[in-house]
């Protein structure tokens, strides 16, 4: 094997340097995996902002939205093969014990004895166990395929939420995830979907993904319009989708959500918040943080997510406006955080 691939990591000032790095460590019962398509999620933006404060440099490759090609696997206990084509779950399954109370429920993302992190999908390859991998059907190419996690996300926050057939719903925000959110939505039988959109490019995708109505991230604006449509109540569920430093879409969602409506918490703030809980007690509305993917009823997210990009129940893979190789990932992070480029979901190529 190898002792060497290329991969890139975060130097702590904010640049993503690609040079040889060590392949990933052989570890007992892993798959090793040759990446074929990554995504950068906001998240990745998010934590190389945070390393840049910290002048904190990156010890292993990140990137979480993979899909590759099987290369090793070990005996027994699964269904692959050499030569696989998967969408992987790093995050939680791909590193879980399989003995604890939440694996043995199928929350592997809540795992309270994950195994060793062997790096992400920043690189040429990658290691996890065959409980992260999930195979991808021949008409899903590498593009859709490196777009399961992402949809697996709006899958769960969908699910986790139980929204109800019929049901009028709110997403504030129109990047990766809300979008994710607009079509899963609708794929659930929502009756009308309201979405904020901050830049011209994202309410065109909203449209796309199958949004009603559209609206600007004006303050005020996207909570008229819930009101406005639902004879003052507000929305069955809002979906906030945004997070990062800054509240103002927290607030925001509560205030469009109706009495005895939910609040679905998708977005991740990475501050403190400040806010007044009585409005929503008064109100009895529910606030529902989720994280991630799991099993739902007996069906892994991913598992529903490919089958919906599969099956194209909506365009999602137009969401994806950029895409370099993995040598160039650092004019991708600078395009990825840069939205007056054009950009929702960028992408990183190795095929």
């Amino acid at each position: 094997m190898k002792k060497n691939m290329r991969a890139a990591l975060d130097d702590g000032t904010g640049r993503y340097v690609v040079k040889d790095f060590p392949m990933p460590e052989k570890i007992k019962d892993y798959a090793l995996i040759k990446i074929r398509q990554s995504g950068i999620c906001g998240s990745d933006l998010h934590l190389t902002t945070k390393r840049l404060k910290d002048n904190e440099k990156q010890l292993l490759p990140g990137g979480h939205e993979i899909a590759g090609e099987i290369i090793e696997i070990p005996t027994g206990g699964h269904n692959f093969s050499i030569g696989d084509r998967v969408a992987i779950e790093g995050i939680g399954a791909g590193k879980a014990c399989l003995k604890c109370f939440y694996c043995n429920n199928g929350q592997w993302k809540h795992c309270q004895y994950p195994t060793k992190d062997t790096g992400g999908g920043f690189a040429e390859y990658m290691t996890r166990k065959p409980t992260g991998l999930f195979k991808i059907p021949d008409n899903v190419d590498w593009l859709d395929a490196a777009l399961v996690e992402p949809l697996a996300v709006a899958v769960h926050g969908i699910r986790y939420a139980e929204m109800k057939p019929n049901s009028i719903v709110g997403i504030v925000g129109a990047s990766t995830i809300g979008l994710a959110c607009v079509g899963v939505a609708k794929f659930f039988g929502a009756s009308k979907v309201i979405v904020s959109a901050k830049h011209k490019h994202q309410a065109e995708a909203a449209k796309k993904m199958g949004a009603d109505i559209i609206t600007c991230a004006e303050k005020g604006e996207f909570e008229e319009v819930c009101k406005s449509q639902t004879n003052g109540k507000g929305a069955d569920l809002i979906v906030e989708s945004i997070g990062g430093y800054q509240t103002d879409t927290f607030h925001q969602a509560i205030s469009s959500t109706r009495s005895q409506g939910s609040m679905l918490y998708l977005g991740g703030v990475k501050v403190p918040l400040v806010f007044d809980m009585f409005a929503p007690l008064i109100r009895e509305i529910k606030i529902i943080s989720s994280i991630c993917y799991g099993m739902i009823d007996g069906q892994h997210d991913f598992d529903l997510a490919i089958k919906i990009l599969s099956e194209n129940y909506f365009p999602y893979r137009e969401i994806v406006t950029h895409t370099y190789t993995l040598e160039d990932i650092q004019k991708g992070i600078e395009v990825a955080a840069n939205k007056n480029s054009g950009s929702i979901k960028v992408h990183i190529k190795q095929w």
